[in-house]
C-alpha cells in the first residue's frame, strides 16, 4: 500500500508541476504571435480543462496536507513570513477596484502556496530537483517539437519575429522555464559525475531553447548562474567577506547589464534629443506615478492591468496593452503597494541568508539549489513579472525552497544534509 501511495504521490507531483508551467494550456494557438497586435483574446477551450486540473491538484494536495497534519504544520512554520504575501493578496479585495477578481485570484495564490508546502513536506531537495528535471526536460523537448510542427503559431511575429515561444503566449515565458531547466540539469549532472550523459543532454536542450527564444535576459541570467557556481561553492569552503562581496558585485553587475541590454534603444533615446522616451522606461515612469497614488496597499491583486483599471493611461501612451510592468518589483507595488514590496524583499533576503547557511551545512551539489533558485528568482524580476502569481510554478517553487530548508544555526563542525535530517545538538532546528 505504501509503495502504491508513494508512486501515486510522485506521479501526482510530476503532473502538478507540469500543469503549473502553463504548457498544458497550449496558449499560443489562441494568442497572436505579435505581442503588440492588440488582438482580442481568443477563447481557449483548454482553459476549461485547466480549471478541472487546477481543482484536482489543489484538492489532492490539501487532502495530503490534512492527512499529515502535524508534519504539515511543522514544515509550514519553518518560514512563517512566506505566508504573509499570499494572505495579503487574498485580503486585497477589500481595497481592490475589482474585488471579485482579486479575491478569486488571491485564493488561488494561497492554493499555489500550499501546494509548495505539500512538495516541501513530502520530498527532499534532491527528490524535488529530480522531479523538476523530468518536468522541465519534458517541457523543453515538447516545446521544441511543438514549434517545428506548428511554426505559424509557435514562432513570434512583429518586433520579435523569429523568436520561439512554443506552446506559450510569449517567448519570455518559455525562456525563463528553460533557464530554470538549465540550472536544474546543471546541478543534477554535477551531482552525478559518473553517469551524467542524459543530464548534460537535458542541460544542452534547455540552453538550445533559450537561444531559440532570442531572449537576451535569459542568456545573461544563464551566463551569470554559470559564473556564480564556483563562487557559491567557495561560500561553503571559506568563511570570508571577500566571496560574498564578489557574489554581490556579480549579481549587481549582471542586473545592470541585463537592464541596459533590454532597454538600450530607450537609453540611447534618453541620451539624445528624444525627450518623450519610449519602451519600458516610459511604462515604468507612468507606473511609478500610479504607485504614488496608492502608495501603501496598491490597487489590489491582479486588478491594475484589467480593462477599466489603472493601466488604461499606460496602454494609451504605449499604444498597445502590456499585461504587466515588465518588472516584478514595480508590479508588486502596483498590486500590493509598498507594504507588499517590502514583505517580498524581506522574504527574499531572509531566505538568501538561510540558503547560505544551508549550503555551508551540506556537502552535496544539490544543496546549491536553494541559493541558485533565489538568485534566479530575484534577477528575473528586473525585466519580467515572476514574483507572486496564481497557478505559477515559480512562486510555488520559492515556497517549496523556503520551507525545505530547516531552521539551522551554523556551527564550527561541518555536517552533511543527511545528518541534518537526524538533527542532533549542537544544531537547533524548528
Amino acid at each position: 500500500m505504501n509503495k502504491l501511495l508513494n508512486l501515486f504521490e510522485t506521479k501526482f507531483t510530476l503532473f502538478s508541476l507540469l500543469f503549473l508551467t502553463g504548457m498544458l494550456r497550449f496558449a499560443s494557438f489562441y494568442t497572436s504571435p505579435d505581442a503588440k497586435a492588440d488582438a482580442e483574446p481568443t477563447y481557449n477551450p483548454f482553459d476549461s480543462i485547466s480549471s478541472l486540473i487546477q481543482q484536482f491538484v489543489y484538492l489532492t494536495s490539501l487532502f495530503f496536507l490534512i492527512a499529515r497534519g502535524k508534519t504539515s504544520v511543522r514544515v509550514a512554520l519553518r518560514d512563517p513570513l512566506v505566508w504573509t504575501l499570499p494572505i495579503l493578496t487574498m485580503l486585497s479585495f477589500l481595497w481592490s477596484d475589482f474585488p471579485d477578481i482579486s479575491l478569486r485570484k488571491g485564493i488561488t495564490t494561497l492554493q499555489t502556496t500550499y501546494f509548495g508546502l505539500y512538495v516541501a513536506s513530502r520530498f527532499t531537495i534532491k527528490q524535488q530537483l529530480q522531479m523538476l528535471g523530468w518536468v522541465l526536460g519534458i517541457t523543453a523537448v515538447f516545446s521544441f517539437f511543438f514549434t517545428l510542427a506548428f511554426p505559424g503559431v509557435a514562432i513570434e511575429a512583429g518586433a520579435n519575429a523569429g523568436s520561439w515561444r512554443g506552446p506559450f503566449t510569449q517567448k519570455n515565458l518559455l525562456a525563463r522555464l528553460m533557464v530554470l531547466g538549465a540550472i536544474v540539469f546543471l546541478l543534477l549532472a554535477l551531482d552525478r559525475p559518473k553517469s551524467p550523459k542524459l543530464l548534460w543532454g537535458g542541460f544542452g536542450i534547455c540552453v538550445l531553447m533559450v537561444i531559440l527564444t532570442g531572449s537576451k535576459t535569459a542568456l545573461l541570467l544563464l551566463f551569470t548562474i554559470i559564473i556564480l557556481l564556483p563562487f557559491y561553492k567557495l561560500l561553503r569552503a571559506k568563511d570570508t567577506i571577500i566571496i560574498p562581496a564578489i557574489v554581490g558585485l556579480i549579481i549587481i553587475g549582471s542586473s545592470v547589464i541585463t537592464f541596459v541590454t533590454e532597454n538600450w534603444l530607450t537609453i540611447l533615446a534618453a541620451l539624445g534629443r528624444d525627450a518623450t522616451l519610449s519602451g519600458r522606461t516610459t511604462l515604468w515612469e507612468v507606473a511609478l506615478e500610479k504607485i504614488s497614488e496608492r502608495f501603501w496597499l496598491g490597487y489590489g491583486y491582479q486588478s491594475f492591468w484589467l480593462d477599466g483599471g489603472g493601466a488604461m493611461i499606460i496602454w494609451k501612451i504605449e499604444g498597445y496593452k502590456p499585461p504587466h510592468a515588465h518588472n516584478g518589483f514595480i508590479n508588486m507595488a502596483l498590486d500590493l503597494g509598498v507594504i507588499g514590496l517590502f514583505l517580498f524583499l524581506t522574504i527574499l533576503l531572509v531566505n538568501y541568508i538561510r540558503s547560505i547557511i544551508w549550503l555551508r551545512i551540506g556537502k552535496t551539489v544539490t544543496d546549491l539549489w536553494p541559493i541558485f533558485y533565489i538568485t534566479f528568482f530575484f534577477m528575473y524580476n528586473h525585466s519580467e513579472n515572476t514574483i507572486i502569481e496564481h497557478n505559477s510554478i515559480f512562486w510555488s517553487l520559492l515556497v517549496t525552497v523556503s520551507l525545505s530548508m530547516r531552521r539551522v544555526k551554523l556551527v564550527k563542525r561541518q555536517i552533511t544534509a543527511p545528518e541534518l535530517l537526524n538533527s542532533q545538538p549542537p544544531i537547533n532546528s524548528g
